[in-house]
């Protein structure tokens, strides 16, 4: 299994821990940024909504990038979004942090799908998804829990601090470029290698076996 693979994970676990911190913080952070616990509560409503609405646009703008650098961006623009609610002043800057956070954790599970059906070989593809998923399931299941205990012992801001996205940048990842092979062109569910090819297989020769 490419190590690539466990960093998708991760980056998946990051950003459901961060959709459901608030959750599990209502109080401290109505303390902390002078609101209601209700208008607390639609802070998750804010970041469902630019998942809704904002992830599919960004998902679109990325798939242009070569994979690395497409998760890359995605990982800063959360970050970022990380920080500034990390460090929010009042709530309307709470409320932009939590629609930056959201537009790039639904660009980031598409993408990170999309990949890692690329990374790998057909026979243990469904078991690489299966892997990259378990970030959503371990998100909620430990991320959540973990988070409230992180914000009540140190503070709610402690607790968006800590989540930190892995970096995209030491593992290999498939190219964009090089969608043709000398005997014709080659696709990602072909070769698994390629980001994205809107050609059929080569009609000669062989591509290069994919990491597994």
């Amino acid at each position: 299994m490419p190590r690539a693979v466990y960093v998708l994970a991760l980056g998946i676990f990051a950003m459901v821990t961060s959709e459901f911190v608030v959750a599990g913080l209502m109080p401290q952070m109505a303390d902390g940024l002078d609101a209601t616990i209700p208008e607390i509560g639609y802070l998750i409503t804010a970041f469902a909504m630019a998942m809704a609405f904002g992830g599919p646009f960004l998902t679109m703008a990325v798939t242009k990038a070569r994979p690395k650098q497409a998760l890359m961006v995605l990982f800063a623009i959360f970050l970022f979004g990380n920080i500034l609610a990390a460090t929010a002043s009042g709530y309307a800057v709470m409320v932009v942090a939590r629609v930056v956070t959201g537009v790039a954790a639904q660009a980031m599970f598409g993408v990170s799908i999309s990949v890692c059906a690329q990374l790998t070989r057909p026979e243990v593809r469904g078991r690489a998804v299966s892997v990259v998923l378990n970030g959503l399931m371990l998100g909620t299941l430990l991320g959540l829990p973990l988070s409230t205990l992180v914000g009540e012992r140190l503070g709610w801001r402690a607790a968006f601090w800590v989540i930190y996205p892995p970096s995209p940048s030491s593992p290999r990842w498939p190219r964009s470029s090089g969608c043709r092979t000398s005997s014709g062109p080659r696709t990602a569910g072909a070769c698994g290698r390629s980001w994205r090819c809107s050609a059929g297989p080569p009609s000669g020769g062989r591509c290069p076996p994919a990491r597994s």
